[in-house]
């Protein structure tokens, strides 16, 4: 009668467990296919490596540092070539040159990026925001030059002979001295003496609308109605970048559509909720999307939670997670039966299990061998 117990108690035991481990491989089987990792009791097969997120920052910087390099190298490039005689513009006609402008330009550009780095210490996800700005912001530079190399416009100023340095043979040490110039610089140049041609399209506008365009959608609800500072910064600005002549009216409208797409297209990406719908959208033939699928690797697919978390205390929330980490991993070298089903505790006991099994077979062939 107990035998028969045991054998009824065991085979619950054993039914229970099964139906245990399905529920897991289950929940698994959705975190999985919402691009989470899965653990190895959670899933049998091996997790799937994956890039260091180290190695991204990496790729982004240099992405956006040959973007920028490769404007300043057009631009150093094309000055000599580029006509003086300014083009027609519809906002021309209408409202002459406000010197005064192209300062408030560059202050509402300062604004828009300050107000991005505010949001940027205070949001919980600051990495992952800064990671995708600069991807649209880098992305959006390579084709600005490519649209400056391909054609050069004029100056819009009325000034263009006195305001734009001297034409001169090219040779290489001349663009080099230029690039070199422009490198240190940033890219900004004095307004007396300056190349000409860094037009199609705005870089300024660029920068505002795509700071403008993270800041209202990254902004917790409870302070949202501060989007409007960057909206209005940014609309200053484009202004002021047409009524200075810094740029044509379709400079800043080309940067504008164009910011908005690359943007929008990013984050239209992001938010498919599985990632089997990413590779069956027609996003995913773009080869921009490729790379912002690598990105995106470790996040969750889906709108990020917008929600306020200083420094500091994100630095304390990882410190006491580790903590934790560290407490339960030394709780479980001294546990016995409790322990069985703790990570570290299972490899440990595979490791000693091919150990002894590796010193048999060598006892064994050391035994073969002296027969």
């Amino acid at each position: 009668m107990t035998d028969e117990c045991d054998e009824h108690t065991n085979t619950s035991r054993s039914q229970s467990t099964m139906g245990g481990s399905n529920k897991r491989r289950g929940i698994s089987a959705v975190i999985a296919a919402r691009g989470a990792a899965t653990t190895a009791d959670d899933d049998d097969r091996p997790v799937q490596r994956r890039s260091s997120e180290w190695i991204k920052a990496v790729f982004l910087f240099f992405y956006l540092f040959i973007a920028g390099v490769s404007n300043w190298a057009v631009i150093a490039y094309t000055h000599d070539f580029v006509p003086r005689e300014p083009l027609p513009d519809v906002i021309f006609s209408l409202v002459e040159e406000q010197r005064w402008a192209s300062s408030l330009g560059d202050f509402c550009v300062a604004l828009c990026i300050v107000l991005l780095a505010a949001l940027l210490v205070i949001h919980q996800h600051r990495g992952t925001i800064l990671k995708r700005v600069v991807f649209c912001a880098a992305t959006l530079y390579a084709m600005r030059s490519i649209t400056l190399a391909v054609t050069q416009l004029p100056s819009a100023y009325t000034e263009n002979a006195s305001r734009c340095r001297d034409r001169v043979t090219p040779r290489f040490s001349v663009f080099l001295s230029r690039l070199i110039e422009q490198t240190i610089r940033i890219g900004f140049q004095s307004k007396d003496s300056m190349l000409c041609g860094d037009l199609l399209f705005s870089g300024h506008s660029l920068v505002m609308v795509t700071c403008s365009l993270a800041i209202a959608y990254y902004l917790p609800r409870s302070i949202k109605p501060l989007q409007w500072i960057a909206h209005i910064s940014c609309a200053i600005g484009m202004i002021c970048m047409i009524i200075s002549r810094t740029h044509y009216t379709i400079d800043v409208i080309i940067a504008y559509w164009l910011s908005n797409m690359v943007f929008r297209l990013y984050h239209a990406f992001c938010e498919l909720d599985v990632c089997m719908e990413r590779q069956k959208s027609i996003l995913n033939s773009w080869w921009p999307c490729r790379i912002i699928d690598w990105l995106e690797e470790n996040i969750v697919p889906g709108r990020l939670e917008n929600r306020v978390q200083w420094p500091l205390a994100a630095w304390r929330r990882r410190r006491e997670n580790s903590n934790e980490l560290r407490n339960s991993g030394s709780s479980s070298e001294s546990s016995t039966c409790e322990t069985s089903h703790n990570h570290q505790t299972h490899h440990k006991h595979v490791s000693i299990y091919f150990l002894a099994n590796f010193l048999g077979y060598l006892w064994n062939s050391l035994v073969w061998l002296t027969l």
